[in-house]
């Protein structure tokens, strides 16, 4: 059937290649927003905690669908401390990816109103990364106690004995990652609309209302034409950080809205076509985290400048064109000495034939 090609191409090729293209393009961000250049703005901090962020969430997610292909089993269901911690990190690291971007957000239009100072800048980014670490991680504790039991499921078993076959059905215990049965309807109800709240529709507002602001101020500013070249380096970097929020929207808000109502609609028996979309938009969800690298190259320009010198055909250029100029400046400076040493030695001539005229 089309739906099983559909997921079995998302597991074999896309999960996969979404882990190699996402790990290489979140270190080569943290590599470039590192560098002298960018790591004492405040933005390219938050940007560089970001891609740490992306590269854990990618591995978490993916990883659950790859040993599900390879073992043909839930990794979620294989014990209890990993189906709470898979439950618990994973959706921490959703909540930290979506309330990172309003931080940054908030902090650019500090930054943008001057309400902010240059100085301390690292101290800022740590404290503001520590108190969100901690309250997310408090936020999503209650999954250590929720979630995790065991059911007996019938099993079909077939004994023969004298070319007679007996049929009979034992119950087995299974461990299952689920809530269990006193917080059946708290985790069935209350956590999808509690992770649509705090992953998509709060940060959507937040980063819509500060981006507004952030237009608007940079366009006062270009009309007023304060700092001309400090200008132009703010919005670059604003460019780059609004095209990073614009993903989120369009990519991430879509796809954490339909899973959130799907689980809060679901019934016991899902169809495959329901399945397939709900794959799909997990997947274009976590495609969001591996293009990070691509939205600062086509919309960074300062960005793409030191991506191009860690590339070695363009350190190359850089020094060829040095040896030249220094090559061109060392034949100017000999070729303004000889011709004043041939200005020198005509005056000589000339004042030496200028004597003996007058001797005569």
């Amino acid at each position: 059937m089309w739906h099983n090609v559909v997921r079995l191409g998302l597991v074999r090729i896309f999960y996969p290649s979404l882990m190699i293209f996402g790990t290489i393009g979140n270190i080569l961000c943290l590599k470039i927003l590192l560098r002298k250049r960018f790591r004492h703005q405040s933005t390219c901090q938050y940007l560089c905690i970001l891609a740490v962020i992306d590269i854990l969430f990618i591995y978490m997610r993916s990883t659950r669908f790859l040993y599900r292909h390879i073992y043909n089993f839930e990794l979620r269901n294989t014990s209890l401390w990993i189906c709470r911690t898979y439950i618990y990190f994973s959706s921490t690291l959703s909540h930290l990816a979506s309330w990172i971007l309003v931080i940054v957000s908030f902090d650019r239009y500090f930054i943008i109103k001057n309400f902010f100072s240059h100085r301390h800048v690292g101290w800022r980014v740590i404290n503001s990364t520590c108190v969100l670490i901690l309250i997310v991680s408090i936020v999503n504790v209650h999954y250590f106690h929720i979630v995790g039991t065991t059911v007996s499921l019938p099993s079909h078993m077939v004994q023969t004995n004298k070319n007679i076959s007996n049929e009979t059905y034992v119950q087995t215990i299974r461990f299952v990652c689920m809530a269990r049965s006193p917080f059946k309807e708290f985790f069935r109800l209350y956590v999808p609309i509690f992770d649509l709240l705090f992953v998509a529709i709060i940060p959507f507002c937040l980063m819509t209302f500060t981006n507004i602001g952030i237009i608007r101020t940079t366009m006062q500013s270009n009309t007023l034409c304060i700092s001309q070249r400090r200008q132009k380096r703010n919005n670059r970097l604003t460019i780059m950080l609004l095209s990073v929020i614009l993903a989120f929207m369009l990519l991430t808000c879509p796809s954490v809205v339909y899973i959130c109502l799907n689980r809060l609609t679901s019934s016991s028996t899902v169809s495959n076509t329901k399945l397939v979309i709900l794959d799909l938009l997990e997947s274009l969800w976590y495609t969001k985290h591996a293009l990070n690298f691509i939205l600062y190259t086509l919309s960074g320009q300062d960005f793409r400048r030191e991506f191009l010198k860690l590339l070695p055909c363009y350190r190359r250029q850089p020094s060829n064109l040095l040896s030249n100029q220094q090559k061109g400046h060392s034949n100017s400076i000999t070729i303004g000495v000889s011709m004043f040493s041939n200005k020198y030695h005509f005056r000589q001539v000339n004042n030496y034939f200028n004597t003996k005229m007058n001797e005569k």
